[in-house]
């Protein structure tokens, strides 16, 4: 292959890699706090890129405005899930949580885009955010929505890092992630703090929905392939890393999944992805081992 075509690969695969970044970071962070799998991340991805769609094609909403919207409705979804369905779940199953809460996400996210296909049907529906231009650097085309997703992305990763590192908030949120027993103790309210990680994670992922739906589509589905991603993304940077550290393993991910297009077809990149995370579990048995006792830990104190 010739040098632009690697290079239109490894750019490509940034931009792909700053979207799973930012998918990635929110779902890490709810897994990281709270202790949920939270399959249902593809539902309020989806939600809120129909929302905007909804509003901004049918009912002509200033765009801005229906993005809002769109985020306030993945936000207020991912908070009830956690307040009416994860967290009575997860008192109730005790040890099993993290499995029934997984179980009980999947369920609602399968209802949920029926819903959805019932409501607005399976055709696509577009989203226009600004008028998008091509670029061609050296021979590597990209366009201004491109950049975007890359600013957004980044933008966001680094605001929320600041948030948890020098906040009064961020630091309760990372004392009741380090260890809810004490959390209590000290006066803070865990359950109060998960809904406000729902909320950031959920806000994280309907941004994500919305870009990709103004990059490509929106449908009812558009979410499946996304979540996997997010939960590579979290698990090779660590559910309880830095946002920044959650980041740039998503940009690996995006690389990895783009270059390997040099040596096999497209349609394989799903598969290199996941023999990059198998490699990691082989070679990081102890960290994972730490994962499931903290896993377990948490959903013993949730309950």
């Amino acid at each position: 292959m010739q040098f632009e075509q690697i290079a239109q690969l490894a750019v490509a695969g940034a931009i792909n890699g700053c979207f799973y970044a930012l998918l990635g970071v929110g779902f890490g962070l709810i897994l990281g706090v709270v202790g949920r799998f939270h399959y249902a991340y593809a539902l309020t991805f989806v939600l809120a890129a129909y929302i905007m769609s909804v509003l901004e094609s049918s009912l002509s909403v200033w765009p801005p405005l229906a993005a809002g919207a769109g985020l306030l409705a993945a936000m207020a979804l991912g908070v009830a899930l956690e307040r009416w369905v994860y967290g009575p779940l997860a008192r109730s199953s005790g040890a099993l949580a993290l499995l029934t809460v997984f179980i009980s996400a999947l369920g609602i996210t399968i209802a949920g885009g029926n819903l959805m296909t019932l409501m607005w049907t399976a055709f696509s529906r577009s989203i226009y955010l600004f008028e998008v231009r091509p670029f061609a650097v050296a021979g590597v085309t990209f366009t201004t929505l491109d950049l975007f997703i890359v600013f957004a992305s980044w933008l966001l990763i680094g605001l929320l890092t600041v948030a948890l590192n020098f906040t009064d908030l961020g630091r309760s949120i990372k004392a009741v992630r380090g260890n809810p027993f004490l959390a209590r103790i000290i006066g803070l309210k865990p359950d109060r703090l998960y809904l406000v990680v729902f909320a950031i994670g959920s806000f994280l992922s309907g941004v994500a929905g919305i870009l990709n739906g103004a990059r490509f589509a929106v449908v009812p589905n558009m979410g499946d392939r996304p979540v996997v991603f997010a939960f590579v993304v979290a698990f090779l940077g660590g559910t309880r890393s830095s946002p920044l550290t959650v980041g740039l393993a998503g940009l690996f991910i995006g690389l990895v999944e783009s270059l390997s297009g040099l040596w096999v077809a497209p349609q394989w990149s799903a598969l290199v992805v996941f023999s990059v995370l198998f490699i990691y579990l082989s070679l990081q048995p102890t960290e994972i081992s730490g994962l499931r006792r903290w896993l377990s830990l948490g959903a013993r104190s949730r309950g």
